[in-house]
């Protein structure tokens, strides 16, 4: 399975008092559909991402998967 390579200037944002983990298209976290997760500590989120992300097609990440429109 692919591992997410974790970049911390594209990948985290810091608002003052917690980080915002915000993961490529193509990328969620494991027991949630979502695509960014807050925490507390850097250290959380590089544990996470080495342990919590795996690859995603939803419709956001990969939305030629699904057609838009019906043949008619």
């Amino acid at each position: 399975m692919k591992k997410y390579k974790l970049d911390m200037t594209r990948d985290v944002d810091f608002d003052g008092e917690s980080y915002m983990f915000n993961l490529l298209r193509g990328w969620r976290f494991y027991n949630d559909a979502v695509h960014v997760r807050g925490f507390d500590t850097l250290a959380e989120i590089r544990a996470a991402a080495k342990t919590d992300v795996i690859p995603c097609a939803c419709r956001e990440c990969a939305p030629a998967a699904e057609p838009l429109f019906a043949a008619v």
